[in-house]
C-alpha cells in the first residue's frame, strides 16, 4: 500500500533498511533501525506530554544525529514541524514561535544562548535541549526520550493535513510560513530521487546545514527513502569536502555558490572523487554562466541546475543529463535553469497577468502538483500570490521556444532608470566574468534625474586590484549603456541573511545619498 503520509513513508524506509547506516557525523553512526526506535520513543514522549496529532513542534537544530530523530519523530506522530533556521536572532525566533502557535520547542545546545532570550518557551508542553548546555527552563532531550516507549504509533493524518512549515527567507521584514501538506511532502520526496539523480543505497556528502528546510525535504528525506547514507560534513573546507568524497565514494553532493570555485580547484586535485559521484546539485544564489560552463567542463553531466523556492517544495525546473551532452536546444543552456519539472507548468506573464510568448520577459508563474498550501495564518498574502494561472513567484524571467527557463531577477529588485528596466542578475552575470571579481550585487539607488541609478557593490578576489574604470570598460561590450552601474562600491563582504541571500536593502540603506564612488585600487575599499 503506498505511503500517504511522510510518517508512513519514513517508517517503511527504516524497516526496509534497518541495519544500514542512515546518518553519519564524524565517528557517530545512526542506523535506520536505531533511528526508528529513537524517533518512536520521542514521538511517544511528546504524546505523553499531552501533544496530539496536528499539534505543532518547533525545531531549531544544528547538524546532529538527534536532529534527524526529531524530524522523523514528528513525522511519525503527525506533529507538524515548524522549521526554524538556527541562524536566526531571538526576535525572529519569537516571531515564528508566536506565529505558528507551537506546543513544543526542541533545539540543540549550540543555540542555547539565542533560545534563552526567547520569552515563554518554558510555558510550552515540551521545551527540550539536545546537548549538555541547556537553555534555562528546558529539559534534557535524552531524559525526555526515556519517557516514551519504543513501539511505533503513527499519528492519524490525511493528505491535506499540515506536515511541515518552512519559513521563507525574505530579505525585508519577518519571514512568512509556507505550509506544506502531507500530500505535497510525500510527492516531493518520491519525485526528487529521479530529478536529482539520487541513487538507491547512495552516499550523500551533505555540505549544507539544517538551517535550510529544503535540505530536509530535498536531500535528507529522499536519501532516507532510497536507503542511502547521509554524512554531515560541517565544518569543512573545499579540500576536506572533496577528500571525503574520494575516500567515502560519495554518490551525491551539492555545491553552494560561494564554494564552487574552490570545489572546481579541489576536484582537479583529486579527480578520483568523480569515479563514484553521480550528481552535483547546485544550491544557493544563482551561479554565473561562466562558472557553470567551467564546472560542467570538469564534471560533465553530473551537474544539476534547478530553479525553485520554499513555496514550491519541489523545484519548478531542472537540467537533465542530455543538456550537457550537447543535446540541448536551449539558446544558452549555461544561463538557464533547465526545463519544467514533470509536475509543473511554467509561464511568463505581463503585469496584467497575460501569458507572454517565447523569450518575452515577465513574472514567472507556476502551476504545479507539488506546491505549498498557503502562508500560515495569512490569507491576504496567500491570495496575493495565487493567481488564475498559478503561483506568482515574484521572479522575473523568460522561457525560450524549447521550454528552457531563464531567471533574470526578482520583481521587487527591478531597477527602473530613465524609464528603462534593468535586471540586477543580468549585470551581476556580466560582472562575474571580470577576473578580479569574487562576487557582486547590483541594486538601485534614488537619483533625482533618472529616478534610480544603477549601483554595484563588488568584493574582489584576495590580492587583486580593480577600479571603477576597469568595471565600466568590461561592461561596455556586454550590456547596454543605460544598464552600466554609475556608482561602484568596493566592499569587503556582502551582507546576507540566514539563508545566505544578499540583503540588497542594507546596501541601499548604506549607500543611499552617497556620491559616485571611484576606487583607484583595493587599498581604498569602502568598509
Amino acid at each position: 500500500m503506498p505511503s500517504r503520509t511522510i510518517g508512513e513513508l519514513l517508517a517503511s524506509a527504516c524497516r526496509r533498511h534497518q541495519n544500514r547506516p542512515a546518518i553519519v557525523r564524524g565517528a557517530e553512526v545512526l542506523t535506520y533501525g536505531q533511528l526508528l526506535e529513537r524517533a518512536s520513543r520521542l514521538s511517544n514522549a511528546l504524546s505523553g506530554a499531552g501533544l496530539r496529532a496536528g499539534d505543532r513542534v518547533a525545531a531549531m537544530l544544528e547538524d546532529r544525529l538527534q536532529s534527524i530523530e526529531v524530524y522523523v519523530a514528528c513525522a511519525l506522530g503527525g506533529f507538524p514541524i515548524i522549521h526554524i533556521n538556527d541562524r536566526l536572532a531571538p526576535p525572529e525566533v519569537e516571531h515564528i514561535v508566536t506565529n505558528a502557535n507551537v506546543r513544543a520547542f526542541i533545539h540543540t545546545d549550540g543555540r542555547s544562548e539565542v533560545v534563552s532570550q526567547v520569552p515563554g518557551l518554558d510555558n510550552l508542553a515540551v521545551f527540550a535541549t539536545i546537548g549538555s548546555n541547556r537553555a534555562p527552563g528546558s529539559s534534557d532531550f535524552e531524559t525526555l526520550l526515556e519517557t516514551g516507549h519504543r513501539d511505533l504509533v503513527l499519528g492519524v493524518r490525511g493528505p491535506d493535513d499540515l506536515a511541515i512549515v518552512g519559513y521563507t527567507s525574505g530579505t525585508t521584514g519577518f519571514p512568512k510560513g509556507a505550509m506544506v501538506s502531507q500530500a505535497a511532502l510525500t510527492a516531493c520526496v518520491k519525485l526528487l530521487p529521479t530529478m536529482y539523480r539520487i541513487s538507491p543505497y547512495g552516499r550523500c556528502a551533505f555540505t549544507g546545514t539544517l538551517s535550510f528546510v529544503s535540505g530536509i525535504w530535498g536531500v535528507i528525506y529522499p536519501h532516507l527513502y532510497m536507503g542511502g547514507t547521509t554524512t554531515f560534513l560541517h565544518p569543512y573546507t573545499p579540500e576536506s569536502w572533496v577528500d571525503h568524497m574520494a575516500n567515502d565514494r560519495s554518490t551525491f553532493t551539492y555545491a553552494p555558490s560561494p564554494l564552487v570555485p574552490g570545489f572546481i580547484e579541489e576536484i582537479r586535485r583529486r579527480p578520483e572523487a568523480l569515479d563514484s559521484l553521480e550528481s552535483v546539485l547546485h544550491s544557493a544564489s544563482p551561479l554565473p554562466a561562466n562558472q557553470v560552463r567551467e564546472l560542467v567542463e570538469l564534471i560533465g553531466e553530473r551537474y544539476v541546475e534547478v530553479w525553485g523556492m520554499t513555496e514550491g517544495v519541489a523545484p519548478f525546473s531542472a537540467t537533465v543529463r542530455g543538456d550537457w551532452r550537447h543535446e540541448s536546444a536551449a539558446a544558452d543552456v549555461f544561463a538557464s535553469s533547465g526545463r519544467a519539472f514533470p509536475t509543473a507548468r511554467i509561464r511568463s506573464v505581463d503585469p496584467q497577468g497575460n501569458e507572454l510568448g517565447p523569450d518575452q520577459e515577465g513574472e514567472l508563474v507556476v502551476d504545479s502538483e507539488i506546491l505549498f498550501s498557503g502562508y500560515l495564518d495569512d490569507p491576504q498574502k496567500t491570495s496575493e500570490v495565487m493567481t488564475p494561472l498559478g503561483f506568482a513567484t515574484g521572479d522575473l524571467g523568460r522561457i525560450d521556444s524549447e521550454g528552457y527557463v531563464y531567471v533574470v531577477g526578482r520583481k521587487k529588485e527591478l531597477i527602473i532608470t530613465g524609464g528603462m528596466n534593468v535586471y540586477p542578475a543580468e549585470i551581476e552575470a556580466a560582472l562575474s566574468t571580470l577576473d578580479n571579481v569574487l562576487e557582486c550585487s547590483v541594486f538601485g539607488l534614488p537619483d533625482e534625474q533618472w529616478g534610480e541609478a544603477v549601483a554595484v557593490a563588488i568584493v574582489l578576489r584576495p590580492g587583486s586590484r580593480t577600479n571603477e574604470e576597469d568595471v565600466t570598460t568590461h561592461l561596455r561590450s556586454r550590456v547596454a549603456s543605460y544598464k552600466k552601474p554609475t556608482r561602484v562600491y568596493f566592499v569587503d563582504s556582502l551582507p546576507r541573511n540566514a539563508s545566505l541571500k544578499v540583503l540588497k536593502a542594507q546596501l541601499i540603506s548604506r549607500f543611499a545619498g552617497s556620491a559616485t564612488y571611484s576606487s583607484a585600487d583595493r587599498d581604498n575599499t569602502v568598509t
